[in-house]
């Protein structure tokens, strides 16, 4: 994974005492403050529940009144779930560590899981009891004042709670308060149910209305148990939230340098989004451009996915625009012993010719031309015979060196078949080791020399930046020279530049006796 540090500013943040503080104590502190909030609410939710329990319990056994029972046991129940959520939050807090190295996020969605399943529970036995209650049994409730007043405090205290938590769970995405919220959201309706039979009873004298607002309390808990259920399943099994994977896929095809996205996954542990994808890029790609591209799909999938963890492995391919001369130069990298490939020569084999014509790679000819879709369609039917200069670590025997050819040449026969004939000249790697050499000032009149050998070139209009460098005995000349088009000679290519160039550096090494002569070209 490639992470990137998303502040670049240069100055320094200073906190309360002074003090600099990076980046990283930052998020540290905002999630430290997270989890305090969300602990601060659990705690407040779980004596809130325990209290309202209590009440209800017995006005509802004073009452002998199914609906308020069934609300104190739904209470008594949030207690318990309120102390699971306030354990997961203390677990969430943990940071990743060996054992669990994406964290104990779901710790949180087990809590949630639980807490739905002891839901069903009690809403089967409360369902049970009322049909009982319904068909084979007869219960007069006892209606006191109490009993409507107990369910309004209910009603009031659990308004309150629910919007609190809804707001925390949303804030900082935890399955666990979100699930306290609908336990709430579910007594207020389940409540305002009993008080209905409540009512049914105390003025119209249905006995068995209590139970019926038991029964449909019973249904409600069921029905809103079951979307967070769904939710937490979700989290448990790794779904990918809704839409992701097309945003994803969105944001990264077309990008530049990536040719194909692929096994994309996504899933969500609390607040957090992880992404892991392949992507597929030319296998020409240094590794630095690998990385870049990686880096960039990062940032992508983090502009449509916020706060999400994001690792990107990259695939090396064939890309559309790879060239047999890629080809060749990927299997000698690949290839130990051989550090270079060089002067890569193409020709045509033909059966009336062994070699019609030969072509350097960057040399137009009828065939073959430096242009890509021409490489192409030599590929796609041609016989060829290339031969290339193969620069081999110095050290390496002429048996060994030959065996690594040998299996160089097999290797590339394999990846590009169109190469029926390899011809290989072996050289010695150039030196790793840099020569330090003498700057000298020379005489006017040999500066002089040099610049009216180069202007004596058609094409060469100013001559510049004469250096006279000695290395180990050898004298070196560095210069620059302008050049432009003449009615004589076209200059448009680099390859026009190059021969100028060698042209220039042919006769000032005949005029001064040079051992080397550096030339750099420039256009006027």
């Amino acid at each position: 994974m490639v992470e990137q540090n998303d502040d670049h500013h240069n100055h320094d943040h200073q906190d309360e005492h002074g003090e600099s503080s990076s980046p990283s104590s930052v998020v540290a502190k905002k999630r430290q403050d997270a989890h305090k909030e969300k602990l601060k609410v659990a705690i407040t939710s779980i004596v809130a529940s325990a209290g309202l329990a209590i009440f209800k319990i017995i006005i509802g056994f004073s009452t002998n009144s199914l609906g308020i029972l069934s609300e104190a046991f739904h209470s008594g129940l949030d207690v318990m779930a309120a102390l699971m959520t306030l354990y997961a939050i203390r677990m969430v807090m943990r940071p990743p560590d060996s054992k669990y190295t994406y964290g104990y996020a779901k710790v949180e969605s087990v809590s949630s899981l639980s807490e739905i399943i002891l839901l069903f529970a009690v809403a089967g036995w409360i369902f049970y009891e009322g049909v009982e209650r319904i068909l084979f049994k007869s219960i007069q409730p006892e209606i006191t004042l109490f009993s409507f007043i107990i369910m309004f405090v209910s009603i009031g205290i659990d308004f309150g709670r629910s919007r609190v938590l809804y707001r925390t769970a949303r804030k900082y995405g935890s399955q666990a308060l979100e699930a306290d919220a609908l336990h709430f959201k579910t007594d207020m309706i389940t409540s305002s149910i009993v008080i209905v039979g409540l009512l049914f009873v105390f003025l119209f004298h249905i006995p068995k209305a209590d139970a019926y607002a038991a029964v449909i309390v019973a249904g409600m808990i069921i029905y809103t148990s079951l979307g967070l259920g769904r939710r937490t399943l979700d989290v448990l099994l790794d779904k990918a939230p809704k839409g992701a994977y097309q945003r994803v896929l969105e944001a990264v095809s077309g990008l530049d340098g990536v040719d194909k996205a692929h096994d994309i996954r996504i899933r969500k542990m609390g607040s957090e989004t992880f992404v892991d994808m392949h992507i597929e890029v030319p296998r020409t790609s240094t590794h630095d451009k690998a990385h870049k591209v990686a880096t960039s799909v990062e940032e992508k999938v983090r502009g449509v996915l916020p706060a999400s963890d994001v690792l990107v492995h990259v695939d090396a391919t064939e890309s559309a625009s790879e060239t047999i001369t890629d080809r060749i130069r990927l299997v000698a990298a690949e290839t130990e012993g051989i550090k270079n490939v060089h002067s890569i020569y193409l020709s045509k084999i033909t059966p009336t010719s062994r070699s019609l014509e030969s072509t350097k790679e960057e040399v137009t000819n009828p065939d073959l031309t430096n242009n890509l879709s021409d490489l192409h369609g030599i590929k796609r039917g041609s016989i060829l015979h290339v031969y290339l200069d193969v620069q081999m670590d110095r050290d390496l025997d002429l048996k060994t060196a030959h065996g690594i050819i040998d299996s160089f040449e097999i290797r590339l026969k394999e990846v590009a078949p169109e190469l029926r004939d390899i011809t290989t000249h072996m050289e010695t790697e150039t030196s790793e080791y840099v020569s330090m050499g003498t700057e000298k000032k020379p005489a006017i009149a040999y500066l002089e020399r040099i610049r009216n050998a180069a202007l004596s070139i058609p094409g060469v209009v100013d001559c510049k930046d004469i250096g006279v460098v000695y290395v180990n005995d050898e004298q070196h000349i560095t210069l620059s020279i302008k050049i432009k088009s003449t009615p004589e000679k076209t200059i448009k290519t680099i390859e026009d530049a190059h021969r100028l160039a060698t042209s220039v550096q042919n006769l000032v090494i005949r005029q001064t006796g040079a051992s080397r002569v550096i030339v750099h070209t420039e256009p006027d």
